[in-house]
């Protein structure tokens, strides 16, 4: 069934069963919302009867799930909510006009030097804008945007899939995390052979960690990985603990210095440091759908904020 030609479905129904869809709870859609979850219930049963079919399954421990039909609707009814946006803001040049709910995701170790600069930014210009965020590693920030469960997400701009457009950000030099007794702790910069003897703790996250195994073949190196993490947190534990070394790619905001968290950065001193070994971030976003005024405007702030190199 195609909702967007039935005149008897109302826009409030669909917003409704969308924001219930996105929240996964009545009782999280109804405090979105500002209603009661009994009317939000409501709502989506009369949708429901209009369509002739079972969309959601609530279970009082699972939540609220789509069944088969109801996937297909929640996609076309985010469409129709995204175009009655459009055309509602077609007059207005204000961001401070713009209304309603956006989910973004964020590549998790990206999300402590992005997402609050980001959410200050734009609760300052679109005040009206409720924003949910999502952390999340590449394969899964990548299939939230091609199922349509997130808006647009930051993530680095290796690997991603065609069917994604991205809009660059800010582009992240490599550096080597080191203990803070690490004999070469007084180096300005320090190569990777410098450290090629040391065992390496690496940030098994794709694709930055792709960029790393690339690094030390481009050098004729093969590293010696004594652990394996996804969290920058325990790779710089580990580093600090004496385990081994790090590279690394964005700079974690820290809750104490580097000194008293016993390790030291420093710079990457390879041949390739300013071209391959360079990683990008970028705003991704679905390249079938137009972006609605409420992820545009998001998109905007970010290119604003983080001096964009194009698009």
């Amino acid at each position: 069934m195609n909702i967007t030609l039935n005149p008897s479905i109302t826009l409030r129904q669909v917003l409704h069963f969308v924001v219930a869809a996105e929240t996964g709870t009545m009782s999280e859609a109804a405090r979105r919302l500002h209603m009661a979850p009994s009317a939000i219930s409501m709502s989506i049963a009369e949708l429901e009867r209009i369509v002739g079919a079972q969309l959601c399954i609530k279970r009082k421990s699972k939540g609220l799930t789509l069944t088969s039909t109801g996937i297909v609707v929640f996609r076309q009814a985010r469409q129709l909510l995204d175009l009655a946006d459009e055309i509602a803001s077609l007059s207005k040049r204000d961001r401070t006009d713009i209304r309603g709910p956006l989910t973004v995701g964020c590549f998790m170790p990206l999300a402590p030097t992005i997402i609050p600069p980001m959410l200050a930014d734009f609760a300052s210009q679109c005040p009206h804008v409720e924003v949910d965020f999502i952390e999340g590693y590449h394969e899964d920030l990548q299939e939230r945007l091609l199922n349509g469960s997130i808006d647009a997400a930051f993530v680095y701009d290796m690997d991603v899939s065609p069917a994604l457009k991205t809009a660059p950000l800010l582009s992240v030099e490599p550096y080597i995390l080191l203990p803070k007794d690490h004999a070469l702790r007084e180096a300005e910069v320090v190569s990777l052979r410098d450290v090629a003897a040391s065992p390496l703790i690496f940030f098994d996250a794709p694709p930055i960690s792709t960029r790393i195994l690339e690094m030390y073949r481009d050098a004729g190196l093969t590293p010696d990985i004594r652990h394996r993490s996804r969290s920058y947190a325990t790779v710089r534990s580990l580093v600090a603990s004496g385990r081994g070394v790090a590279v690394l790619f964005q700079q974690p905001m820290l809750d104490a210095p580097y000194e008293e968290l016993k390790v030291v950065l420093k710079r990457v001193a390879e041949p390739r440091a300013h071209t391959r070994a360079q990683a990008t971030v970028s705003l991704a976003w679905t390249r079938s759908m137009r972006l609605n005024a409420r992820a545009q405007a998001w998109v905007n702030v970010a290119v604003e904020r983080f001096g964009a190199a194009g698009s």
